[in-house]
């Protein structure tokens, strides 16, 4: 359940959520958790079957590709207006193409995979900011490739 977690202008800076109404905002309420987590924990494991989206509302993760593995990757650093997991919520199959850690104590609005297809239904709005994120977040993996491929 959310409570006073929830704020609507914290969600707003979000780029998913910036075009709704408070209203609508306040209508999706009730869809949202908060979990926490402290400094240098696991949120989710490259390779995990996705469940939810995960939003950033307190705190700072690390996004790694073959976590504790020899060779492994830090993709990105996210803090607030962060957000991770929409990808594979997507899709019909897959799993977490990475492991996200925790920095320091960090705090999350997470949306499961049905109540998010359903505001995704309900709020094309919504889809349509998920799909310019996730172009540029193509682009960010496409030049890291290419990068990595020079060296």
């Amino acid at each position: 359940m959310v409570s006073k977690d929830f704020n609507v202008k914290a969600v707003r800076v979000i780029p998913l959520f910036a075009g709704l109404s408070d209203g609508k905002l306040e209508e999706l309420r009730p869809a949202f958790k908060v979990t926490r987590f402290g400094a240098g924990e696991i949120v989710v494991r490259e390779g995990d079957a996705p469940d939810r989206l995960f939003i950033i509302i307190a705190g700072e993760v690390q996004v790694v590709k073959n976590y504790l593995e020899p060779g492994a990757q830090t993709i990105a650093v996210m803090g607030v207006p962060g957000f991770f997991g929409e990808m594979a919520l997507i899709g019909k199959e897959g799993v977490r193409s990475a492991t996200v850690v925790t920095t320091e104590a960090s705090h999350f609005l997470t949306l499961e995979r049905d109540a998010f297809r359903k505001i995704l239904l309900a709020n094309p709005e919504i889809a349509i900011a998920l799909l310019e994120d996730s172009y540029g977040r193509l682009r960010q993996a496409n030049e890291l490739i290419a990068h990595l491929q020079k060296e």
